[in-house]
């Protein structure tokens, strides 16, 4: 009994032995796993926090409660953003203690990898966090359009809303500032139009010019052309008066001198030449006693000019033909003072005088080729 219990003694003592020496290698599994465990609840943990509380379909998740009861205002800029640049905008806003450390570029990327729609080319995500710097992404249709220093000067501009806790009007601002920045540029079509328009308003203002000088350079030239029609008029009769002062006393001597045929025919000429230039004279009076074919300082129409000049050539055509009667007798006048027994043909000298149709008044400075003279 002695041996057997002291046997036994031995084999107790011997797994003693055993188990003092393999407890270090239980004590070091125990520990891996133990820290295995730990490091495996860190990051379950740490992946519940940082998962938005909203969903993928949310345009504003305001996790952080920055936004309050203003989050509606947030919600109606990201819809005009969305309605303008045909973008799907999403905001959200995350506390420190959810980040646990990490950037809001990883909590983007961590989202994404939740929403995979979220990094479509259309998408514009905007992150914030107390102490953080806004942290925007932009999708494929829109990066190529703003760089990272446009908008850090951005995020520069509403600072001071941030720090004074106006998150929700900060948020709005920065929000159209990138709305501001992604909207096409269509200044060029502006400047182009108002160029354009300043170009036809221009071609517009001198057509008008143009056709206004033209217009008053015809109705002066229409105006110059009759009063200068009036004028030789005027001269015509004139010098048909003058003539006919002048020949009447030495056509009354030589009628006393000259042969009777002569006389006749001489005291003829001269009756015809008078009687036709009274005619032309009273028209010529006519005229110039109408107001309306009287020209004075008044502005009249460029038909009426044209209906003046007219009447004033004819009166001065009409005086061509007791002109020229007056001239043949001056003719004769001069040939029977010479020579008071000549014999004269008054119908030779008559048909040479006669004119052969008569030529437009010309203006000063240039032939006026005149079918008549003075003495």
């Amino acid at each position: 009994m002695n041996v057997m219990k002291q046997h036994r003694g031995r084999l107790r003592g011997e797994q003693m032995m055993t188990i003092l020496k393999r407890l270090p290698l239980f004590v070091v599994l125990f520990v891996t796993l133990a820290l295995t465990f730990i490091g495996l609840q860190a990051q379950t943990g740490h992946a519940q926090q940082v998962m938005p509380s909203g969903s993928c379909g949310d345009t504003v998740s305001d996790d952080a409660q920055l936004f309050g009861s203003r989050i509606v205002d947030i919600v109606n800029q990201a819809k005009a953003i969305n309605d303008s640049l045909q973008a799907d905008t999403r905001v959200v806003t995350v506390s420190q203690n959810k980040l646990a450390g990490s950037s809001l570029r990883d909590y983007f990327y961590y989202i994404q990898s939740k929403c995979p729609n979220w990094g479509g080319p259309n998408f514009m995500v905007l992150i914030l966090a107390k102490g953080n710097e806004p942290f925007l992404h932009l999708g494929s249709n829109f990066s190529t359009k703003m760089t990272a220093a446009d908008f850090q000067q951005m995020t520069l501009s509403i600072r001071s809303e941030f720090t004074n806790g106006n998150y929700a009007q900060a948020t709005i601002d920065l929000l159209k500032q990138v709305q501001k920045k992604l909207s096409p540029d269509y200044t060029w079509i502006w400047v182009t139009l108002a160029v354009l328009v300043a170009l036809g308003a221009a071609g517009v203002l001198a057509v008008v010019f143009v056709r206004r000088r033209q217009a008053v350079a015809v109705a002066t030239n229409a105006r110059e052309s009759a009063i200068l029609a009036k004028q030789a008029a005027v001269n015509a009769i004139s010098l048909l008066s003058r003539q006919i002062g002048d020949l009447s006393p030495r056509i009354e001597v030589l009628l006393a001198l000259i042969p009777e045929v002569a006389a006749t025919q001489l005291s003829g000429l001269f009756e015809a030449a008078k009687e036709k230039a009274s005619r032309v004279q009273e028209r010529l009076g006519n005229l110039l006693g109408n107001p309306a074919t009287n020209l004075n300082s008044k502005t009249l129409q460029l038909e009426h000019y044209a209906q003046m000049q007219r009447d004033y050539q004819e009166v001065y055509n009409e005086a061509q033909e007791p002109q020229y009667l007056l001239n043949a007798a001056e003719t004769a006048v001069q040939r029977l003072e010479r020579n008071p027994q000549e014999e004269i043909d008054f119908q030779q000298l008559t048909t040479q005088g006669l004119p052969q149709g008569y030529r437009p008044i010309s203006r000063p400075g240039y032939s006026s080729e005149s079918t008549w003279s003075g003495r």
